[in-house]
This record gives structure tokens, C-alpha cells and sequence, in this order.
């Protein structure tokens, strides 16, 4: 049973470092989005699609991906199995911030020295290793700001879709997400066989604990399929 990850907003996949370090029991495969061409949630979910395993697999979707992997859903695809959600949302996540932010020089901002301490205050968590802060630089500063602008415009353009999916699936939100609304409601609408997990920590909870998400994406997987390697 592999495990593909899909990364959050900047879609490089160079965040999931930490956490992949701690999943070697698993067979994983990164699939990172596209930096050119259409960037709404059904082009880059096709683009996921024909890169998908021919074998059965479990999608963990971050963040940005979670509407990527409802929308993989609904194509049936018979070797999809179960999806893991990370800090992710099934509609806009907030009133404001996904417009405003669309309309900022994101690249730019997180240029300023001072941007550290908004990048530990709103995503990676307080205690944050200026390696991660490095990382999470690097991530963005290689996505155009074309590209970053455009997701972010999809993001504030979703809208909860009502689809009803019986797949096993896990939702592991961030207790201190101050990004993204609470979507436990929405998860529990459309997963019939739903397991909600919460841990502590910030948006970027594959980031800040790596190790305890780790945990819990294996034990969930081999629950679901316990004779499946």
C-alpha cells in the first residue's frame, strides 16, 4: 500500500522532508503540482491523476490539496483506497484572508527580515527552527508569484460541494490552525467512515511535529489495511 503525498499551496514538496524521515515503515511517493499551466483544482488534479500509482494507494493531502484529492474521489479510481486530510479545507477557509492575500506581493513580503516572525506566529508554530523558516523560504521563493496568485484565488473561490464518499479517511487539524476554519462539520458531511484526530500545534503541523503526524498516518493506514504491506 503506497502512500502519496500532495503538498500544500506552494506544491513543491519540499516541506514534507521531516515527515518522510519518519515514515519509513511506509512505501511514499511525493507528487509534487505543476509550476506553469492552469492552476484551478481540476487541471491540477488531472495533472495528479496520470501520475498516480497503477496499485493501490492512500493520498494524504496538505493543506491547499485537500479539494485536489475531493476531486481525485470523484473519479472512482479503484485503486484509491483512503485519503488522509492535513490542515486541509473543502471550502474557503476564512472570510478575508484568501482574497487579501491573492492581491499581496506574497514573495516579496516573506523577503523582510521581520517575516520570520510572522511565518512562526501564523504558520510553522513559535518554536520553529530557523531551518524550517529556511526551508519553508526556499519552498515559496521557487513557485512564481503567478502561480501563488492563482491558487490563492482558487482558494477563495471554493465552495463545500455536499459529495458523500464511504473511502475510510482521517482529518488531522491543527488545534492552533489560526488559518483555517475549523472543517471537522464539513469532513464528517462527506466522509461516511470518518476519524478526526487533533493534535497541537500550528497550520503546518506535518512541519512543526513531524514525528506524531508520522505516528498517526501510520497507525491509521495499517488499521484500515492491517494484511496490507
Amino acid at each position: 500500500m503506497k502512500l502519496v503525498l500532495l503538498p500544500g499551496m506552494d506544491g513543491t514538496g519540499l516541506l514534507f522532508r521531516d515527515v518522510l524521515a519518519h515514515l519509513t515503515s511506509l512505501e511514499c511517493e511525493v507528487i509534487p503540482l505543476p509550476h506553469t499551466g492552469p492552476q484551478d483544482i481540476d487541471s491540477l488534479a488531472r495533472h495528479v491523476a496520470t501520475r498516480l500509482p497503477q496499485s493501490d494507494y492512500v493520498v494524504l493531502a496538505e493543506s491547499f490539496s485537500g479539494k485536489i484529492a475531493e476531486t481525485l474521489l470523484l473519479r472512482e479510481d479503484p485503486n484509491l483506497k483512503a485519503v488522509i486530510f492535513v490542515a486541509s479545507f473543502l471550502s474557503r477557509p476564512g472570510r478575508l484572508l484568501p482574497g487579501l492575500a491573492a492581491a499581496l506581493p506574497v514573495k516579496a513580503l516573506l523577503a523582510l527580515p521581520a517575516s520570520s516572525l510572522g511565518i512562526r506566529w501564523f504558520l510553522m508554530g513559535r518554536e520553529a527552527s530557523d531551518e524550517t523558516i529556511a526551508r519553508f523560504r526556499q519552498a515559496v521563493s521557487s513557485v512564481p508569484q503567478k502561480v501563488l496568485g492563482q491558487r490563492l484565488r482558487q482558494i477563495a473561490g471554493m465552495r463545500f460541494e455536499s459529495h458523500r464518499f464511504t473511502v475510510p479517511a482521517l482529518y488531522l487539524r491543527p488545534r492552533n490552525d489560526v488559518l483555517v476554519n475549523n472543517a471537522t462539520g464539513q469532513f464528517r458531511a462527506s466522509f461516511a467512515n470518518l476519524d478526526v484526530v487533533e493534535l497541537g500545534g500550528p497550520h503546518f503541523i506535518l512541519q512543526a511535529r513531524p514525528e506524531r503526524c508520522a505516528e498517526i498516518v501510520t497507525k491509521a493506514i495499517k488499521v484500515w489495511f492491517p494484511t496490507r504491506g
